[in-house]
């Protein structure tokens, strides 16, 4: 089905919007995944999955009942079409399927003696980082069920950063490790999506990229492909 969407909707885009979305995917990563825990101000999350996409990271998990989850369109730019974003309305249920997928479960929280800096977590594992809403944090249970806990060392009299600075400073940083690690091995594929997800995404950016897709894809007998994030 992923061949023929392709098949059915690459030949009406231009060439350089194929070739584009080819040079994005393959900077694609899926080896770290970014986690928000009951969000409450939508201007904050959209800045962050806007970050997210700039820096080329594919996946956003959203724990917390869907119908409080919005976006203001305005800061994202768009940028939501291009992540997978994962909705769960429970939090166990979110890091028992994050460990699933191979993930490490490490969650953003200041606890002298138990929570390490930032620039000592592994980036050569996979790593999902946890964030709390803007006013309370990584709940209580995203603490005590977390593999692993960090924090971003601040030097200043202020406590914390706001929440979408936070993700940043965190996202920039493993960008960069990976960078480092890859140029190191000399292996331009380490941490990127397998060939299938990229597939996948292709067929799904070629969704968004067509004026009408799915009445196209419906007169050649074929549907627009699941919405990502399940």
């Amino acid at each position: 089905m992923v061949e023929q969407i392709i098949a059915r909707l690459e030949p009406l885009v231009t060439e350089r919007r194929a070739a584009r979305m080819q040079q994005v995917l393959a900077t694609r990563s899926d080896h770290v995944a970014f986690v928000f825990e009951h969000m409450v101000d939508p201007h904050n999350l959209s800045a962050v999955l806007r970050t997210l996409e700039a820096l080329s990271f594919q996946d956003a998990w959203l724990i917390g009942p869907a119908e409080r989850v919005q976006l203001a369109r305005r800061v994202t730019q768009g940028s939501e079409q291009w992540l997978t974003v994962h909705a769960r309305e429970d939090t166990a249920e979110c890091f028992a399927d994050l460990r699933a997928r191979g993930y490490r479960v490490v969650a953003s929280h200041v606890a002298p003696g138990r929570s390490r800096p930032l620039n000592a977590l592994d980036a050569g594992r996979r790593l999902a980082l946890v964030f709390g809403n803007e006013h309370a944090g990584v709940s209580a249970e995203g603490v005590a069920q977390a593999d692993d806990l960090f924090h971003i060392p601040m030097l200043g009299f202020v406590e914390s950063f706001n929440l979408s600075v936070a993700a940043a400073i965190c996202a920039h940083h493993l960008r960069g490790e990976m960078e480092r690690r890859r140029a190191a091995d000399a292996c331009p594929e380490r941490f990127a999506l397998c060939a299938r997800r990229r597939r996948e995404l292709y067929a799904a950016w070629l969704c968004h990229s067509v004026r009408n897709a799915e009445r196209v894809l419906a007169e050649a007998g074929l549907a627009l492909p699941a919405a990502a994030g399940t």
